[in-house]
């Protein structure tokens, strides 16, 4: 028998509760979906190399990959190619975002210039990374390394002049007015109102680059020659040399590091500026 319906208080009928809200999930911590998302990633990988590549064994299931990864860390020379990649995408991160903020910050001060500096992002953000990279390590005979820190500087700076001239420009009039009443001229706004306002916005651009460069240094390392070091060469050799396991393992420890490096600049935006939360325009940039 059905439950009878319940009367509401305008006399109409009130359907009883139904069950789970894609509402209620959607008010789950992100971390949640976070681990969800990863586990559908795993069981999807596991199933594509059980049902599709189990003859030929070049996409080797995730446990494999693993053993082959937890393998390679005991190899002193994986730690040295770590270390070498992540020097060269701080490197460029550095460089790049500094370029990018100084950008953003001359946009502010001289309006009429943000056509001209929008224009040279998307010009940087639409050149290919692959095309660039030989010329790159033509012109640098001084720096083997040079590629990769270049990529890395190019691969974060469009992102951090948008995001910054987005975060520049959400600052609140009323504020701005007051400051200017004060006597305050466009460095005493910028310095006192429009960059407090725009760290979330920067800070989350912040947060997408850091990955980006370590990307970038990746790609560059693949155009060095003469050198036997960095991630980027090991990944190249292991596609020669080694089969599709050491492959897949240096693969996703690359996508490990690039994990981490999001994950530490995430959190230094949350402790310097524990205001802007999760629903900062920032945080959809």
């Amino acid at each position: 028998m059905n439950a009878p319906a319940r009367q509401g208080p305008a006399g109409r009928q009130a359907e009883a509760p139904a069950g789970p809200s894609w509402r209620a999930w959607s008010s789950w911590p992100r971390s949640v979906h976070a681990g969800l998302g990863a586990l559908l990633i795993v069981v999807a990988w596991y199933l594509v190399a059980e049902l599709g590549f189990r003859r030929t064994g070049s996409v080797p299931t995730p446990p494999a990959v693993l053993r082959q990864m937890i393998g390679d860390l005991g190899d002193g020379t994986v730690w040295r190619a770590i270390r070498i990649t992540c020097a060269e995408a701080a490197e460029g991160y550095l460089a790049g975002n500094l370029l990018a903020l100084a950008a953003a910050a001359i946009v502010l001060l001289v309006p009429w210039l943000e056509g001209i500096v929008t224009q040279i992002a998307v010009i940087v953000s639409c050149v290919p990374l692959t095309a660039i990279a030989p010329l790159i390590v033509l012109m640098s005979a001084t720096s083997s390394h040079a590629a990769a820190v270049v990529l890395a500087g190019m691969s974060v700076f469009y992102t951090t002049v948008i995001g910054s001239l987005v975060g520049l420009r959400a600052a609140d009039r009323t504020a701005l007015d007051i400051v200017a009443v004060y006597g305050g001229g466009r460095w005493a706004r910028l310095r006192k109102v429009q960059v407090i306002t725009a760290l979330p916005n920067v800070l989350s651009a912040l947060r997408i680059a850091a990955p980006a460069a370590f990307v970038g240094a990746l790609l560059g390392e693949f155009f060095l020659s003469g050198v036997d070091s960095g991630l980027g060469i090991m990944i190249e050799a292991a596609q020669i040399h080694y089969g599709p396991k050491p492959l897949w393992a240096l693969a996703l420890l690359s996508a490990a590091v690039a994990g981490v490096a999001y994950g530490v600049v995430s959190l230094l935006a949350r402790l310097v500026t524990p205001w802007a939360g999760d629903g900062t325009l920032g945080g959809d940039i």
